[in-house]
């Protein structure tokens, strides 16, 4: 009914503009006619009036009827073009509702064959998906009974895992301080060595010169004696001091024996802590590795009971993932069968409403059998337009020429007098 109405409003629309066209056509043809006779007069004329200000004049008076019959002549195509839009949507119109009222039964037929089909396949999509969600359900059931479960039954084999893994850690520690301890005592058993030997050393060169220098007094006490002017006081004095220093090679000797004795007691008892700290780093070793072993073997245990878990899990949550894919499925087969409904419907409804509506699809015809009245004569208005127009330009070329001509040689006169006076 909508587009019936607007058909005949456009119709009208048509028809008005139609019913100006020879008016509109004489207008459009007054200026030519006019122009004739301005040009007449002109002529008549040309001993009182000047050439140049006739020939401007007039040039432009041909350039403004020449503008306003190009503006009408595309106002008119351009009435004509909308016009022949509407009449070809009219038409669509027209035509479709004509074919639908043509084949109304056998459409009635075929899209309620069509609904009723769509709704079979719904009702049947509905009990599928009642049917899946029960199984999905009791499968979702399932798997949260069986998690439950497997965490139950892995909570032992956790704390175990746990526990030797503590244990480790612990024992571990235990090692590391050891081993720091016996690093600290070998290092202290090194430096005991090192004393020893720069003591002992210490003492044998204090020995050496104390030895040479009892060769020495020997020697000169025997050159002193030999001499025959040699003092008995002097004599006396030397064997004194020698006697004194083969008393330091004695005590010399005594020395190397105690610092000897003394560094090594230092050495063995740093020897000994060292041994005494290795036994304790040997033990800490074995515990260690004991203790990561027995914490390897629980959390290889754990991890077999776990895996052997999540599998059976995995298997049954991917029967519920399936379930669910199934449920979407279903739900999108039901909604493409909806749209079959919806769409099934709708042109029964269309149909329906064309077939009991025969006064709407005959006031549309008329319509457009005025359309098509109005277009032709609107195809006759352009053409006298178009006629107008090429003879009014044809008629008026000579003068828009001297026209166009005069205004570029008045503009160059107005510019070289410019440039004369700046210059």
């Amino acid at each position: 009914m909508f587009t019936a109405s607007n058909k005949h409003k456009n119709a009208d629309h048509t028809t008005n503009h139609t019913s100006d066209t020879p008016q509109n056509t004489q207008k459009h043809q007054a200026p030519a006619n006019n122009h004739t006779k301005d040009r007449g007069e002109k002529n008549s004329k040309k001993a009182k009036k000047p050439k140049r200000k006739s020939s401007i004049f007039g040039g432009y008076s041909a350039m403004l009827k020449v503008r306003e019959a190009s503006k009408a002549h595309a106002n008119a195509r351009s009435e004509l073009k909308k016009a022949q839009e509407a009449l070809e949507k009219d038409q669509k119109v027209l035509d479709h509702r004509q074919n639908i009222d043509k084949n109304f039964d056998a459409i009635i037929d075929e899209q309620t064959d069509e609904r009723e089909e769509a709704e079979k396949i719904t009702k049947a999509l509905d009990k599928k998906m009642e049917d899946i969600t029960k199984e999905h359900d009791k499968l979702a059931q399932q798997l949260d009974e069986m998690k439950q479960e497997h965490a139950k039954a892995l909570e032992p084999y956790k704390n175990m895992m746990d526990t030797t893994k503590s244990r480790a850690d612990d024992a571990t520690r235990t090692f590391n301080e050891a081993k720091k301890n016996l690093k600290a005592a070998q290092d202290a058993s090194k430096d005991a060595q090192n004393r020893r030997s720069q003591r002992i050393q210490t003492a044998d060169e204090a020995l050496d010169n104390a030895q040479a220098r009892v060769r020495k007094l020997e020697s000169d006490l025997e050159t002193l004696k030999g001499r025959p002017d040699a003092e008995k006081g002097a004599i006396a004095k030397m064997s004194q001091e020698l006697e004194a220093e083969r008393t330091h090679v004695k005590n010399a000797k005594d020395d190397i024996s105690r610092v000897t004795d003394e560094a090594q007691k230092s050495v063995d008892e740093a020897e000994k802590h060292v041994w005494s700290l290795q036994q304790i780093y040997d033990t800490a070793q074995k515990n260690a590795d004991n203790a990561k072993q027995e914490a390897r073997l629980r959390k290889q245990e754990y991890d077999k009971h776990y895996q052997k878990f999540q599998t059976e899990e995995a298997t049954l949550d991917n029967a519920v993932v399936e379930q669910e894919m199934q449920v979407r499925n279903a739900k999108k087969d039901k909604g493409e069968a909806e749209k079959r409904i919806k769409t099934a419907q709708g042109l029964i409804d269309e149909a329906t409403d064309i077939h009991n509506t025969p006064e709407q699809t005959q006031a549309l015809a008329e319509s457009i059998a005025q359309q098509r009245a109005a277009i032709k004569a609107q195809k006759a208005e352009v053409g006298q337009l178009s006629r107008t127009e090429r003879q009014l330009r044809t008629s008026t070329r000579k003068q828009r020429f001297v026209f166009i001509a005069l205004i570029i040689i008045i503009i160059a006169i107005i510019l070289l007098v410019v440039w004369f006076f700046t210059h």
